[in-house]
């Protein structure tokens, strides 16, 4: 079985915001277009979450990225089921950390490595990427799988544990940056 949990919705909107690439002399750019999915399973069906309201900056020098932060609001993960929700946000404990946060440490243009940070744990990860250019400047997307306790998330369940969420999820994710 495919296990992929909440959390990594979290994962994938850092994951996209990370590869949002972008050129220009020392500056901060700000995503014009982001799109994160979730993709999980449990032992009855697969889900998915979305978020379009992640907050990412870009900093660049000499027209290459140098820089790439994410901070994606747990409650901004909606999957269109408000129990699902409610229980994504309760593993995630959202209560003490309401935010999922990535900070680069090394960007190229295939990978992004940085700090990721759900649940007050953090821990480094590298990110594929792939760009390209795009009707109103570069579009950066990839995907990445996490699990979640990895990061001391208990996988979320439900109907008294009739319901079990996978381990794992995998997020993607689609920036478009103006040049």
């Amino acid at each position: 079985m495919r296990t992929k949990s909440l959390n990594y919705y979290s994962v994938f909107a850092l994951l996209i915001f990370l590869f949002v690439g972008a050129s220009g002399n020392s500056q901060n750019l700000k995503p014009i277009k982001t799109e994160i999915l979730v993709e999980g399973t449990s032992n009855i069906h697969d889900w998915e979450m979305t978020s379009e309201k992640a907050v990412a900056n870009v900093e660049t020098n000499s027209g290459n990225v140098s820089k790439i932060s994410v901070e994606i609001p747990v409650k901004s993960l909606e999957s269109g089921k408000g129990g699902m929700d409610k229980n994504a946000y309760k593993a995630l404990n959202e209560d003490d950390y309401p935010t999922v946060k990535f900070s680069s440490t090394e960007v190229s243009a295939s990978k992004i490595t940085g700090k990721l940070t759900i649940n007050g744990k953090t821990k480094t990860v590298a990110i594929p990427v792939s760009t390209k250019k795009a009707s109103q400047g570069v579009e950066i997307s990839g995907k990445h799988t996490i699990n979640m306790t990895d990061f001391g998330i208990e996988p979320p369940t439900a109907l008294m544990g009739t319901i079990k969420t996978g381990e794992e999820v995998t997020i993607n994710f689609n920036f478009q940056v103006n040049q």
